[in-house]
């Protein structure tokens, strides 16, 4: 029997933390890494799979296994590197597979004895029979097959009750060239899609190992129509029927479905209540620049309103630091969100991942950062890999963590929440009276519900949110879950921003970001949230 690990490494703890810490330190964490789960699912007899999701269990490089294998995005490279070396040092036999080494191969050049590039579904037969005959190749290509062939991810293999939501992939690929995009890179501008049958059987298993909220990970989940709505008819049938509870979807859009009525209505029929929508910027020339076309002379206030206005919670997410951003975009972009009806913004400094348009273009003109992991990291929230045009990067940070501050302040959230219930509409679903609530989620719930209690405790502007808010919901019955999910969305993610030092009271309290007060500028006064020892590595 070959004992094949398959690892999917933490991201760097203050670029992406989104999880929960138990007094012992052990991690629940928000999502399972889907990359490994559909990897052990292609294995054959004869080959024993071990799922390993760093977040949640430390690297043990002594473990005994016959290939180790892992998988990386941007975020994780650094990360993925330190463990491909440990392994090697130790002698074993290290497989490489996911976005980065197929949008940068050279990334694992010594630490890896064989590539896999592009999709897996194109090369998994392959790969399990050479492994099987001890004639594993450098190099695997798989390209970017059709989904049929894609199999129910193996979930059984993971930790389950220790993960928030479950995640299911239903297409890849997404039509539009934003050029700050890896996505359209690696898995291709030509969407693919698996079959109605294919997605009910990964949520039916979802279902049956516990989750009762899902995220539908596509990078553009209604742009083409007809095959959305198909889907989402599909999982109205499924959701709440046959005796299952209800389980709320999340995914990611983008704005141009807020203008189709039937598709709102049916995303709400269906269960899918939260929805991404890549906002980026009320800067019309940022969009042009950025090639986000579908965002352009779009009256975006009026598209969430009718967003919201189908019962449907908008998550946004707003970005800073293109050329044409000038030092005030970061008032500009707060007054502008603060008319918004939304509860949740993911804000975020432009950064340009390996392999894009953005990336090129930063790079001919010298203003990619000289480190070299800096310059292939994608560092998230805060930092970013290139020269900006009109700012410094330590004014770039400085604004970032300012508009990250302002928007996610009890008082700035509230104000947001009430204009939501002002329009939100009450959702079509019997179900929503009868959630999914499985006994394998009693771990995660609790620690939310601790997580919950212990910031109320610490920040008495956060309890006067949530005690008016349940007031809100007893006003409000016909829309109480819905905004009991906005208030959750909202805390899970500000506990987020606390944990990795995005959030600075202070600077929630300012007017403009403090550019040039030294008592601001490089200080810290935010400890983060407790961390893993293993995360610390």
């Amino acid at each position: 029997m070959i004992r094949f690990l398959l690892i999917s490494p933490s991201p760097p703890w203050d670029a992406d933390f989104a999880g929960l810490i138990e007094s012992d330190g052990t991690v629940i964490t928000r999502v399972p890494p889907t990359a490994i789960a559909t990897v052990a699912a292609f294995a054959p007899p004869g080959i024993e799979i071990v799922l390993q999701d760093e977040t949640l269990t430390p690297i043990d490089f002594d473990t005994e296994a016959d290939f180790i294998g892992i998988t990386a995005n941007v975020s994780q490279l650094a990360r993925a590197k330190w463990i491909a070396q440990g392994f090697r040092n130790k002698g074993r036999k290290v497989v490489v597979g996911g976005p980065h080494i197929t949008l940068d191969p050279q990334a694992f050049a010594g630490l890896c004895d064989v590539a896999v590039t592009g999709e897996f579904e194109g090369v998994a037969e392959a790969f399990y029979a050479d492994m099987l005959n001890g004639e594993l190749k450098p190099s695997y290509a798989g390209g970017r097959p059709d989904l049929s062939a894609s199999p129910v991810p193996a979930w059984d293999l993971y930790d389950n009750d220790r993960a928030l939501i479950g995640i299911a992939q239903t297409s890849r690929g997404c039509p539009f060239e934003c050029n700050f995009c890896d996505v359209i890179q690696y898995v291709g501008r030509a969407q693919r899609h698996k079959t109605n049958e294919q997605v009910i059987a990964e949520v039916q298993k979802l279902y049956d190992v516990g989750y009762n909220r899902i995220f539908l990970a596509d990078d553009n989940f209604t742009v083409y129509r007809k095959r959305a709505a198909s889907l989402l008819e599909a999982l109205a049938g499924w959701n709440g029927r046959e005796g299952r509870g209800y389980v709320t979807f999340h995914t990611q859009v983008s704005i141009d479905i807020a203008a189709d009525d039937r598709m709102l209505q049916l995303c709400a029929e269906a269960g899918l209540t939260n929805l991404f929508i890549g906002v980026e910027t009320v800067n019309e020339e940022s969009l042009k620049q950025s090639l986000k076309r579908q965002n352009v002379s779009v009256d975006v206030r009026a598209r969430i309103e009718n967003v919201v206005a189908h019962g449907l919670e908008p998550v946004a997410g707003l970005m800073v630091g293109f050329d044409a951003d000038s030092r005030h975009i970061f008032e500009q972009q707060y007054a502008f969100a603060m008319e918004l009806p939304i509860g949740t913004f993911k804000v975020s400094s432009l950064s340009a991942p390996v392999g894009t348009p953005l990336y090129e273009d930063m790079l001919r003109a010298g203003r990619i950062v000289a480190d070299e992991d800096r310059a292939h990291y994608q560092a998230g929230d805060q930092i970013t890999n290139i020269y900006p045009a009109q700012m410094t990067r330590e004014e770039l940070y400085v604004g970032t963590r300012w508009l990250i501050s302002r928007l996610y302040s009890p008082e700035g959230f509230w104000t947001r929440l009430q204009a939501m219930a002002s329009l939100l509409a009450a959702s079509p679903l019997p179900a929503r009276s009868h959630p999914h609530d499985p006994p394998g989620r009693a771990r995660a719930k609790r620690l939310f519900m601790e997580m919950m209690a212990a910031m109320r405790r610490r920040d008495p502007a956060v309890a006067r949110v949530i005690e008016k808010t349940a007031d809100l919901m007893r006003e409000r019955p016909d829309i109480r879950e819905t905004l009991a999910d906005i208030l959750h969305t909202w805390l899970l993610n500000f506990h987020g921003q606390i944990a990795k030092g995005g959030y600075h009271p202070a600077w929630a309290e300012l007017d403009a970001p403090p550019f040039d007060d030294p008592a601001f500028v490089g200080q810290d006064q935010t400890p983060p949230m407790p961390r893993p020892a293993h995360a610390r590595s």
